[in-house]
């Protein structure tokens, strides 16, 4: 048991050296627990437990270590900047170690977290073979009054008791400035992305409430689609992890004797480098085992998309030789990026950059390949359904190719719109894809690089592909009135039908005719008013026998469409016929030879339910032609209109697919 003395430690520093430190070198958990670590590693520790007990707002550090004797606490642990290597001691005496610490210093960091700290330790005296055991309290703010009087500060003597270890040492901080907010998975990760040498592999175990820190609780390599090894680097990480390719990058600093080792990955999407509210989008530098500066990245201008998905770490020791000058800033977790030797470094990794971003999207687009429809699918089921519709490996090859390109695309899993964004791109491809299908021009999807390209692609820009599309949409409605037009069975039907949208909808005669020119209206009117007086003119069996009479203009030519009742009550001859038309001709005419179009070409058009017999469509078809007149009957108007739209029809059930496809991507 110790004896109670308030002299028996005593810490020396000038208030200048506190002040300047300000006892603030770290500002989070991690970061000061991985001092307390690395200098149980210096003291040869195999095994280092911490306990996080946020109830009663302590955590305890325990090492295995050689410990220390009184001598030790007062000459060295309690001397601020005292150095190790500077004293003959880089190496540890029991395992040879390279030791991690440097300036004497990190021992302060533990007052950047916490106000109160307690140690324990028990080393053998060699001179007397007997265990030693001392503890000490230091708290700040006796610290910061005693040596700003006297520049000495004496740590309070506390007993052993309970303390069971022969050798090694235990920290206990309490009285914390802020509450503890981490829980034990995640303080293993943050520790397991501080050092490299953790692990049997390297003898050094460290535990946080009883779970050893592995290498699987870096648990963004998981997330790791492509990694470079580095230097001398060795795949141990794909007995934890799967990549889907992995490279060899060279480590040695050219024009140097330096060389590096470590490695790069590149996850799938930059959320992946997102936990605890902490971005890992970083490459961190590693010396002797523990991290020296959080990331290079960030002295890098990259303008790449591709640095946003990176995450690895550089073992670089020879910036931290024994015989060389000290490269860290005074933060301590920082790197004096003015050296040269960080410049040399700064160059290689610029190199390693730039080779990983020459092959990032090919790889990116070489893996969505490979899943490309089972990509599609998650975005939404239809995409794979249209795919099954490709009916040769050619086109399902460029589909596959199409779906990958926009799979490269720099998208973020975790932003709320990523998906409608996708089904966006999704869609553009896919019609795309049918436009250059019709023309036999899939190899142009090889020129859609970027979303940019896609959006704004040549492809729409074609007016004939405009064109194509408004007449997509417009044939749909016309198949669909020939359809209404094909279901009705009865004479009544049929009347009612054509005389609703026959004579607005002149394609049903023609698919060149459209609706009325321009500025025809007042014509209209002045023929109508013709058409009026010819029909009064007719007898009473003659006006029943007919449904209605109209005048339109199409295709640079005037047209008068006569509807008669499919079955009247009395028997048209050609002649009637030809009399009747004759009439309302010279009407229109009559109205013509006002305007500039008084020799333009007239067409009369009959539309009947009934047929002539033989010899009567052989004398009404003489008698029509010197009118320029001609006969159709409502059926066979039916299956001319579906004859003109025949090539369409072959296609409309595969464009019909395609619409629900694209109506679901969209809408579900």
């Amino acid at each position: 048991m110790s004896q109670l003395d308030n002299n028996k430690y005593t810490m020396r520093m000038s208030l200048n050296v506190l002040n300047h430190l300000g006892l603030r070198l770290y500002s989070n958990i991690p970061a000061v627990l991985s001092e307390a670590v690395a200098n149980s590693y210096d003291a040869d520790a195999t095994r280092v437990d911490i306990t996080l007990d946020v109830d009663n707002d302590k955590i305890i550090l325990e090492d295995d270590g050689h410990g220390m004797t009184l001598d030790d606490i007062n000459k060295k642990y309690l001397y601020v900047g005292y150095s190790r290597r500077e004293n003959g001691e880089g190496i540890s005496p029991k395992f040879k170690r390279p030791v991690m610490g440097r300036k004497g210093i990190g021992k302060l960091s533990m007052f950047s977290i916490a106000n109160h700290i307690e140690i324990l330790t028990a080393r053998k005296n060699l001179k007397t073979n007997i265990i030693e055991k001392d503890g000490l309290s230091m708290d700040r703010y006796d610290i910061e009054m005693e040596i700003s009087k006297s520049e000495k500060y004496h740590p309070k003597d506390i007993l052993t008791d309970g303390f069971d270890k022969n050798q090694g040492t235990r920290i206990t901080l309490t009285n914390f400035k802020r509450k503890i907010n981490y829980t034990s998975s995640r303080l293993r990760k943050r520790l397991a992305r501080r050092f490299s040498i953790l692990g049997n592999k390297y003898n050094f175990e460290v535990y946080v409430d009883g779970d050893q820190i592995e290498v699987t609780d870096r648990d963004f390599l998981g997330k790791v689609q492509f990694l470079w090894l580095i230097g001398s680097e060795a795949d141990s990480y794909s007995e934890y992890y799967e990549f889907e390719k992995i490279e060899k990058l060279n480590g040695k600093i050219d024009g140097t004797n330096y060389e590096v080792s470590g490695w790069i990955g590149a996850v799938e999407y930059p959320s992946d480098l997102q936990y605890d509210d902490v971005n890992n989008n970083k490459v961190s530098i590693l010396c002797r085992g523990k991290m020296a500066q959080e990331d290079i990245l960030e002295s890098f201008t990259e303008e790449g998309i591709y640095a946003d998905y990176l995450i690895g770490e550089i073992k670089a020791d020879f910036l931290d030789l024994d015989d060389e000058e000290d490269i860290a800033t005074s933060s301590r977790q920082k790197i004096n990026e003015e050296d040269i030797r960080y410049r040399e470094l700064q160059g290689h990794v610029y190199q390693i950059l730039k080779k990983i971003q020459s092959v990032w999207t090919d790889y990116r687009k070489e893996l969505n390949t490979k899943k490309a429809v089972e990509n599609a699918k998650i975005v939404h089921p239809a995409l794979e359904e249209w795919y099954l519709t490709l009916k040769t490996d050619t086109r399902k090859k460029y589909a596959t190719e199409l779906f990958s390109t926009i799979e490269s695309f720099h998208f973020d899993k975790d932003e709320p719109d990523t998906i409608q964004k996708k089904k966006g791109l999704y869609v553009q491809g896919i019609v795309a894809f049918e436009k250059l299908k019709l023309r036999d021009s899939l190899n142009e999807l090889a020129q859609i690089k970027t979303a940019d390209d896609l959006r704004l692609s040549k492809i729409f820009a074609d007016l004939n592909d405009l064109e194509a599309n408004f007449y997509f949409d417009i044939a749909l409605e016309r198949v669909e009135v020939i359809k209404q037009f094909q279901k009705k069975l009865y004479a009544n039907d049929k009347e009612k039908f054509l005389q609703k949208y026959l004579f607005d909808n002149l394609w049903i005669l023609n698919p060149s005719w459209e609706r009325p020119t321009e500025g025809s209206e007042i014509m209209e009117s002045k023929v109508e008013a013709e058409f009026d007086k010819v029909t009064e003119s007719l007898t009473e069996d003659e006006k029943k026998g007919r449904m209605d009479i109209k005048y339109r203009t199409a295709a640079g030519k005037h047209i008068i469409i006569e509807l008669k009742r499919y079955a009247p009550t009395y028997k048209i001859t050609p002649v009637m016929l030809y009399e009747q038309l004759k009439k309302y001709r010279s009407g229109l005419r009559k109205c013509l030879a006002t305007t500039e179009e008084a020799n333009s070409p007239i067409e009369s058009i009959a539309i009947l339910g009934q047929k002539f017999e033989n010899e009567d469509w052989e004398e009404a078809q003489r008698l029509l032609a010197g009118i320029n007149a001609r006969i159709i009957h409502y059926d066979e108007l039916i299956s001319q209109s579906l004859k003109s739209y025949s090539d369409y029809l072959d296609r409309q059930k595969e464009i019909s697919k395609l619409r629900k496809i694209i109506e679901k991507v969209v809408n579900e």
